[in-house]
């Protein structure tokens, strides 16, 4: 089912249903490392992110705004571990979801990157990453 740009709204994730995160091992020791991160959901599948700071003087600028990608505000939980504090897909309409108070709610919670996916190819295969990060 393809979302709407009215529709498309961060949805929030429970902390203890979030799936684990891990950089890549092939960067590791590279200055790429903090740029890229593997989420693996309750398939157990692996779905590749680009991370991108929180920015300044906005919250979320440095992210660039694509359309027709899964999108995830992230913190850190208390041990230091990344947490999904939003989640949804952009839609054809990528401002509508940076700047709802959905989202704008995860960074005031503490979010400190911006997570994006661009390999979901359609509506129907980003749905499906949506349902295996959140259990949705």
């Amino acid at each position: 089912m393809q979302h709407s740009a009215a529709a498309t709204l961060p949805r929030p994730i429970a902390a203890s249903a979030a799936p684990l995160a891990a950089p890549l091992a092939g960067l590791a020791g590279t200055d790429l490392s903090r740029r890229f991160r593997h989420w693996r959901g309750r398939s157990g599948r692996r779905h590749l992110f680009s991370v991108f700071p929180v920015g300044e003087p906005l919250p979320g600028e440095d992210a660039p705004r694509f359309a027709d990608a899964v999108v995830m505000a992230v913190g850190r939980d208390a041990a230091g571990a990344p947490r999904i504090l939003a989640l949804d897909e952009t839609g054809a309409l990528p401002d509508l979801f940076y700047d709802s108070a959905p989202f704008r709610a995860a960074l005031a919670r503490g979010a400190e990157e911006i997570h994006v996916h661009l390999l979901a190819d359609g509506p129907t295969a980003r749905a499906a990453v949506l349902r295996d990060l959140d259990g949705a």
